[in-house]
């Protein structure tokens, strides 16, 4: 699974716990360390690389979480997309540019929603 600390619920994007809530909640009642195999992990990119025929340098991963999702493609080597119609917002970005210790955030490209990837809903027909 992954980390993930919230997810944006509903028309009026209420946070509710992610799936780290419920991996703190097992490695506390366990006395365990989880091992995570999800976004951003290198086990995830490499097993996706590898089953798919993919090269990271031919692969853009487009997401919505700047901890997640974009720092998964820039870790993995890929080029990454970041779409505004998730958890990050502007603010968010601003946030990463300042901080020099948040490279890994920055994504390659920023799209209002996941319909700017395509040419016909970027007005270019």
């Amino acid at each position: 699974t992954n980390l993930d600390a919230f997810d944006l619920v509903g028309f009026d994007a209420r946070h509710l716990p992610g799936n780290g809530a419920l991996v703190s909640a097992v490695e506390m009642a366990s006395g365990r360390t989880a091992i995570n195999v999800g976004k951003p992990s290198s086990t995830l990119s490499e097993l996706i690389m590898d089953v798919y025929g993919l090269k990271a340098e031919e692969t853009l991963m487009v997401g919505d979480r700047l901890d997640t999702d974009i720092t998964f493609g820039n870790d993995s080597g890929m080029k990454s997309a970041l779409v505004l119609t998730g958890c990050a917002t502007s603010s968010d970005i601003a946030s990463v540019m300042k901080d020099d210790e948040s490279s890994q955030m920055i994504p390659s490209v920023i799209f209002p929603h996941v319909g700017y990837m395509f040419d016909d809903a970027a007005g270019d027909n």
